[in-house]
């Protein structure tokens, strides 16, 4: 999921207010009539949309900041935010209006279709290495770059990759056909060495171009599947995409699944190191480039190559299943597998030096079932270790831990989340929170009782002081397991059909996620909580964590857009953490009010209530900086919270 925590505070709510109470603290006239009111995924500012121009706003000097004329087609001008003449550009300052790189805080045209001598832009990615953002666009029948810098809002370079840039431009207006959202942002695709070169991805190609001067060094024909770096930078090595129609189809949904080839390349010449490409005896699971070695995992076992010739040390491969780690150590080599239930140590020619394979250390000598496929995600404690998989969470004491041994078994509704500030990992089962950690609560954890009926609505767990507050689109539960207290609530909805209001929450929720783990991974700010998602048991298994964290990477990104947002915005949201919404109906006299609750994550008091009167206006709310806008025929209206 590739959102921003600013893309949906804004979108989090929008209703029309009944404003007839008082005068709005200003107005502005626009150009052409109002259909649609857009908040800027980073920057915040608002942006009106009429059948003739996007209208940005500039709310402290009160007044409309710029206009971009619209097409004149009348099918494009038709079309609403995901349409073809308007994109708006997460993780970056930018919009993209008629294919043109737009400023959304001056309006400032950084790239522009005629004069930069484009067709269109296909796609773009953050470079937070630089500071920059890589669009990917189709001139004359090839593939050219840009990087613009987004701190001097300034075209560094452009550069001609290939022939043939088709496949993810905005699609066009024809006629009656749906209009269909096509530009893809491929964030940690493109890996940056410290010496500023972009190893760029696009479909079967691997390109290597200068990024101080956007030379292109050398372009690779080879299906990249993953690309890694040697530890001083000056190799770079590629395993292959596995081909075949189930490798295909999943490659066009951006995943892709790993041959049995590993292709060493020299950073600035593009040759390779070695007389032949490594082939492994299966297709492989994961590389890991050791100081000492490469150890290439696949799924029946491993071994270990010699960066100069990429010739194996072992005869032959060991054979394990999931294998998730290779430590070297006196005697040889550690394997643990199993997803580290199992391990075994061998000797320097990667033979078995004991008689049989070693279990975790446990209070009882009894095997544990150990699932067919994928493994278990492992956590250890002090007393032994929780086994997770998408079937039971198991715990397995330690010799003398004093501990007991339990397995709790997950239903096909059940989400979990992990604490690992405080170790602690949340299951949310029907009528019930689990909240485990065997270090220091006994059996299967604290237990408290809610009133949730179906635990796969709630989607998100935020990390409070004291606290956890866990919410969906219509409910949350608070819990405290140091206080030994649980608040539930759940709030109906405003409507029975299909409103505006109804299937917000899911997306504004994922983001605030996505922003919180950025937040707790760069201590940014103990004013921001750390927010994880709630996902499916055994989701993730120990061996994936060997191929990457782009979560991490990801939350990365997050933290390095957060400074392009305005100051006055930012120390807005960090003041605004504190509070959830939900839409819902409050019965008065014999009608139903539509109303927004505005409910304290701590202790649930409901600190406000706002009045809506209709389901489908235009107009939007901005929480973080507290002001409506409202916007009927040529004429935006906006009011002080």
């Amino acid at each position: 999921m590739r959102l921003n925590f600013v893309t949906t505070i804004a979108l989090l709510l929008s209703a029309q207010i009944l404003f007839a109470q008082r005068e709005a603290d200003w107005s502005a006239e626009l150009t052409g009539n109002a259909q649609n009111i857009i908040f800027h995924h980073v920057t915040g500012v608002p942006i009106i949309q009429t059948e003739k121009a996007y209208i940005g706003l500039n709310p402290e000097g009160k007044r409309v900041a710029w206009t971009m004329p619209r097409s004149a087609d009348k099918a494009l001008s038709a079309v609403m935010e995901t349409g073809t003449d308007f994109y708006n550009m997460m993780n970056t300052p930018y919009v993209l209006i008629r294919q043109n790189l737009i400023d959304s805080r001056s309006g400032e045209v950084i790239l522009s279709k005629e004069k930069d001598d484009y067709k269109r832009v296909e796609d773009y990615e953050v470079i937070p290495a630089l500071n920059a953002v890589l669009l990917r666009t189709t001139a004359d029948g090839k593939l050219r770059l840009y990087l613009v810098d987004m701190k001097t809002n300034k075209k560094q370079w452009s550069v001609d990759v290939m022939k043939g840039g088709m496949g993810l431009g905005i699609k066009a207006a024809t006629g009656d056909d749906a209009e269909e959202e096509r530009i893809d942002v491929p964030m940690y695709t493109t890996m940056v060495t410290q010496s500023k070169h972009l190893l760029y991805r696009y479909k079967k190609n691997l390109a290597c171009i200068d990024g101080n001067s956007g030379q292109l060094l050398w372009l690779e024909k080879t299906d990249p599947g993953e690309v890694l770096l040697s530890q001083d930078e000056k190799t770079v090595y590629l395993i292959e995409a596995r081909d075949g129609l189930v490798a295909a189809s999943l490659a066009s949904a951006g995943m892709k699944l790993l041959s049995n080839k590993l292709y060493a390349f020299d950073l600035l010449t593009g040759k390779s190191p070695w007389k032949s490409e490594i082939k492994a005896d299966e297709n492989i699971q994961w590389v890991d480039l050791h100081p000492d070695y490469i150890a290439i995992v696949h799924k029946k076992g491993c071994n270990l190559y010699d960066y100069a010739t990429g010739e194996a040390r072992w005869k032959k491969d060991y054979e394990a299943r999931r294998v998730t780690e290779i430590q070297a150590n006196n005697e040889g080599y550690l394997i643990t597998f199993y997803s580290g239930y199992k391990s075994m140590q061998l000797g320097p020619d990667g033979k078995a030096l004991w008689k049989k394979a070693q279990l975790l250390e446990v209070e009882e000598d009894e095997e544990i079932e150990v699932p067919e496929e994928g493994g278990f995600k492992v956590y250890p404690y002090a007393k032994g270790k929780l086994l997770v998989d998408a079937t039971a969470a198991r715990f397995i004491p330690k010799k003398g831990s004093g501990a007991k041994r339990w397995m709790y078994k997950f239903s096909p509704v059940d989400r979990v989340a992990f604490d690992a500030q405080r170790q602690n990992y949340i299951i949310v089962a029907n009528s019930k929170v689990l909240v485990v950690n065997p270090d220091r609560y006994p059996t299967a954890g604290m237990e408290f009782k809610t009133g949730v009926e179906n635990p796969a609505e709630l989607l998100v767990m935020e990390i409070r002081e004291k606290s956890y507050f866990l919410s969906g689109e219509q409910e949350y539960i608070i819990v405290d397991p140091e206080g030994n207290r649980v608040l539930y609530k759940y709030y109906k909805k405003p409507f029975d059909g299909k409103g505006l209001l109804i299937g917000l929450g899911k997306v504004a929720e994922t983001a605030v996620g996505i922003a919180g783990v950025s937040n707790s991974i760069n201590g940014t700010s103990k004013n921001l909580a750390s927010t994880l998602e709630l996902t499916t048991p055994g989701s993730a298994g120990e061996a994936d964590l060997k191929r990457g964290s782009n979560q991490i990477k990801a939350a990365n990104v997050m933290h390095d857009v957060n400074s392009m947002m305005p100051p006055e915005r930012f120390n807005a949201f960090k003041e605004s953490r504190d509070h959830a919404y939900f839409f819902t109906k409050e019965k008065k006299g014999d009608d139903a009010e539509k109303i927004l609750v505005k409910v304290s994550k701590d202790d649930g008091t409901e600190a406000d209530k706002l009045i809506f009167d209709n389901a489908r206006p235009i107009y939007q709310i901005d929480e973080i900086q507290k002001r409506v806008y409202y916007a009927f025929k040529n004429t935006v209206k906006v009011f002080n919270m």
